[in-house]
């Protein structure tokens, strides 16, 4: 019986970006009911807050004493890249930070800058059929769908699939992704991944740990098993 290669490698860390200016202007935003934030900033440029910083050096020290990364990707975003580069900076080697376009935010388009009491104002007939479509497959016009995102990143696992089996893989990028890479390496349908979407108590948290390894006892050649989701390593405030 012709034994299977392992392909996958042994583990698989994301880690959402810490806490970004762009992330508390629209938190205060939609709390005073404005329909707009983070005024002339590009989202690709929002940088991490003071906070965001802290919550980068902790989770670093936790990924630095559970594991040793071969490698580290990152959505090539300000936000993402300073989170990654500081959790590297707690480890005791330098492993190479490559910038990952795949990575990148889900691209909201004519949405972009906007809270969803300024979607509703500006663009009624969009914000109707994003209620008819549903999250999953609503694109919104410039942007992209959830299985449009889901292209990339399958494409992004084919990469990881091919050159870095047996190895430990640490990404850097947003919580759309995440979920995204859920969907993909637990094979979750549309429902049971919008389930976790909107669960406020699964909402992924800035700079938290979702951690795969490799399992060879799954199937004929094993596959990656989800250990850890949403894990955060810092204090509340």
């Amino acid at each position: 019986m012709e034994i299977q290669q392992q392909k996958w490698m042994n583990n698989l860390v994301i880690v959402r970006h810490s806490e970004s200016k762009m992330n508390t202007d629209r938190a205060l935003a939609e709390a005073a009911g404005r329909h707009e934030y983070g005024g002339e900033t590009r989202n690709m440029a929002s940088p991490l807050t003071k906070r965001g910083l802290e919550q980068a050096t902790e989770t670093g020290k936790h990924l630095a004493a559970n594991f040793h990364f071969d490698r580290v990707f990152t959505s090539p975003y300000v936000r993402t890249t300073t989170t990654a580069e500081t959790i590297v900076k707690q480890f005791n080697y330098k492993p190479t930070i490559t910038h990952e376009e795949r990575l990148r935010e889900k691209d909201f388009g004519i949405f972009d800058g906007l809270t969803k009491a300024g979607i509703q104002k500006k663009y009624p007939d969009e914000w109707k059929r994003r209620q008819r479509d549903g999250k999953y497959y609503y694109r919104p016009p410039g942007g992209e769908s959830y299985p449009d995102v889901a292209l990339r990143i399958h494409s992004f696992l084919g990469t990881l699939t091919r050159d870095y089996q047996k190895q430990s893989v640490l990404l850097v990028c947003h919580s759309v992704i995440v979920l995204v890479f859920r969907r993909l390496l637990e094979r979750l349908s549309e429902k049971q991944l919008m389930a976790i979407d909107e669960d406020p108590d699964q909402e992924v948290q800035n700079c938290s740990v979702t951690w795969y390894c490799f399992d060879a006892k799954s199937g004929d050649s094993g596959k990656m098993v989800l250990r850890e989701f949403n894990g955060v390593y810092y204090p509340d405030k």
